[in-house]
């Protein structure tokens, strides 16, 4: 177990501090009402020719000490340059009006490939540059150069897979928060607490989880047909198995919030299966499951190329009826899988239309 603290700013960066400026809420569309203490932040010179943005702190925010899997990190005061390593970080550091300087590629397609468009949208209202991007900052082995170069005061490394051996050479470059306690299965709730806290942001995460409840209420009201689907939410067959997802899987949990009832046998297939997040089930023991609908988010041509391939999966109830939620716009697929404020407030709309137009008949 280690211990790190946040090391003042280079003095040659805190020179560099140039500006308070007023930071534009993130819209409606993405955080609902900002607070007041949303109204200003600070701009500071990058090293690159750029300001970067980080909104002002909660009185009293600072130091305060994280515990995660690897130790504890105790931030002494406001980070103005962060990286994120992992899985939607950058996302909850945005809306919480930090801009990172560094964090992983969207992975998506065309303008999607680097950024998120919510993540873009989201970064051009708070008026400061895009992150860098590395690949390894998402999944793999972290390149701790690339990192070094970067010059961060802070790591956000909470919804991530880093080693021990990795979480030591990043905390060698700046205080690091890892993962409360296993690797990639940080709770969505516990993922923007813990980032909410290492950003001095903790009263303006508790605004967002109550925005979002609210946006999805709203979205959930306006399609009362979706109330009590039963169904199941998993990827496409392949070698005879379907990746299947759990309660435990945000992802999951979403589609709750919109009305919608997991299966019967979801609880019987995980336990079977022995899996939390998600985990596999023969094709032919799916077929015997109980589902109104099956939600995947895969483009139409995969969709089909799947049914046609595999026929006891075409003869399952939800997809011989026709009755499959196929997200197939591949930015609300990822918006869902990614699961965090920013991107389900840009998509929840367009995943309740996807999903009342399966059952909706």
């Amino acid at each position: 177990m280690s211990t790190t603290t946040l090391r003042p700013a280079r003095s040659a960066r805190r020179r560099a501090a140039v500006a308070v400026l007023a930071l534009v809420a993130v819209p409606a569309l993405l955080a609902g009402c900002s607070s007041a203490q949303d109204e200003t932040s600070g701009a500071s010179g990058s090293g690159d020719g750029e300001e970067r943005v980080f909104a002002e702190p909660d009185d009293g925010a600072f130091p305060v000490t994280l515990e995660h899997a690897y130790g504890e990190t105790t931030v002494e005061e406001q980070a103005q340059r962060v990286v994120v390593v992992g899985w939607g970080g950058a996302d909850l550091a945005v809306e919480l009006g930090t801009i990172p300087v560094a964090q992983g590629i969207a992975g998506g397609e065309g303008d999607s490939a680097e950024y998120h468009p919510w993540f873009r949208e989201a970064v051009e209202e708070l008026g400061g540059p895009l992150p860098t991007t590395n690949a390894s900052l998402e999944r793999g082995e972290v390149d701790t150069e690339f990192v070094a170069t970067q010059e961060p005061d802070l790591i956000l490394a909470v919804n991530s897979g880093i080693s021990a051996e990795e979480y030591d050479r990043l905390t060698d470059i700046a205080p690091t928060v890892a993962f409360p306690d296993e690797a990639w299965a940080t709770s969505a709730q516990d993922h923007l607490t813990m980032v909410g806290e290492a950003l001095g942001r903790s009263e303006r995460a508790e605004e967002i989880t109550s925005e979002l409840d609210e946006k999805i209420g709203e979205v959930a009201d306006s399609h009362p047909e979706l109330s009590g689907v039963s169904f199941l939410y998993g990827f496409l067959p392949a070698d005879g198995q379907v990746v299947i997802f759990s309660e435990a899987d945000p992802r999951v949990g979403t589609l709750e919030k919109l009305g919608l009832t997991p299966s019967p046998d979801l609880a019987a297939l995980a336990e079977q299966a022995d899996g939390e997040s998600s985990f596999n089930v023969a094709v032919e023991r799916l077929i015997s499951t109980d589902a109104d609908t099956y939600v995947s988010t895969v483009s139409r041509e995969e969709w089909d190329a799947a049914v046609d391939a595999d026929r006891t999966f075409a003869a399952w109830g939800p997809v011989a009826d026709g009755d499959a939620s196929v997200i197939e716009d591949p930015d609300v697929g990822l918006a869902l899988a990614t699961s965090t404020p920013l991107s389900l407030s840009w998509a929840v709309e367009d995943i309740a239309d996807v999903l009342s137009a399966a059952v909706g008949d």
